[in-house]
């Protein structure tokens, strides 16, 4: 594959120098993606972004800024919804932070994508500080239900939300010096007996 071969489709201003990107998965929403910015010298402003492609204008909108995150931003991930009426975005940043986009009005083209958004409600599901240093890394299993993220602390931290949407850590896996060797630490949260 040979990428000076590829043609610029679009570009998109952020505004600000950008650290990550994350595309959604999402094969029932328009296509769209989340900038994340690392520049330390703002420190009022939104430092995740949100584009959507509007494919009447045939361009990509800002429809969102995540006013609550002003720390730096390292990296960024989509959970895949497999059915989800809503996005799921975890972003790395001082603490690891979950958020919730939930489109508030569509509208359905011919084909039965849906179209543009008038936007999204937006509710942080989570903030954690367990890792007690910067967190580097997150990303989602397959089914967009369990999230892994890594920080300066050497552990990976592995979270799932219960029932009731509450964000809790199941385990937490350490490396060691040894070649080959783990420590893992299990949480294992007491079943309420509740299903779901």
């Amino acid at each position: 594959m040979n990428l000076s071969q590829w043609s610029l489709q679009h570009e998109v201003p952020c505004k600000f120098s950008c650290s990550c990107l994350a595309w959604s998965p999402s094969r029932i929403h328009p296509p769209m993606f989340a900038v994340g910015s690392d520049d330390a010298t703002q420190t009022t402003v939104g430092k995740v972004l949100v584009f959507e492609y509007g494919e009447n204008a045939r361009q990509w909108n800002r429809v969102e800024t995540l006013m609550n995150i002003v720390d730096p931003v390292h990296d960024l991930s989509f959970a895949p919804n497999l059915g989800r009426s809503y996005h799921l975005l975890a972003v790395a940043s001082k603490d690891m932070v979950v958020v919730v986009l939930r489109p508030i009005s569509r509208e359905t083209s011919r084909s039965g994508i849906q179209g543009s958004v008038s936007g999204f409600e937006i509710r942080q599901v989570g903030q954690f500080d367990e890792h007690n240093s910067m967190v580097w890394r997150v990303s989602w299993n397959i089914t967009g239900t369990i999230l892994a993220s890594s920080g300066d602390d050497g552990y990976v931290r592995l979270w799932k939300a219960n029932y009731m949407d509450i964000w809790k850590c199941i385990a937490s896996i350490r490396g060691t010096s040894s070649l080959g060797q783990t420590d893992v630490a299990i949480a294992v949260q007491p079943s309420t007996g509740a299903r779901h």
